[in-house]
């Protein structure tokens, strides 16, 4: 992952360096998913992405194991079958705020 941080922060308009301090925060927060723990989803995980990148089946066989959904923008992911939140939803959740909910008034 390392290796997509410059990238990707120059992307986002962020810092590498601020970039590379989430990263770390994140690390103490995440762990990886040893592959005893979801490799009876491999055949699955494969079937739903192969056609698009086979390469990240292992990430929706983690995801299948946890019932979790995928954190990601990578749009290889959505219509897989699971779960899939982006930064932003991301941001909201841990700032323990709600998206804006649609007006239920009716144009005049």
């Amino acid at each position: 992952m390392e290796e997509h941080l410059p990238p990707l922060a120059g992307k986002a308009g962020m810092p590498l360096e601020r970039a590379l301090a989430v990263y770390d925060r994140l690390g103490r927060l995440v762990q990886e998913c040893p592959q005893p723990m979801y490799s009876k989803y491999q055949a699955t995980a494969r079937a739903r992405i192969e056609l698009v990148d086979a390469d990240d089946w292992p990430v929706i066989a983690c995801a299948l194991a946890l019932e979790c959904p995928i954190w990601t923008e990578d749009r290889d992911f959505f219509g897989v079958g699971v779960p899939t939140w982006t930064t932003d939803r991301v941001e909201l959740y841990l700032a323990n705020a709600e998206p804006p909910q649609p007006s239920s008034k009716e144009p005049k």
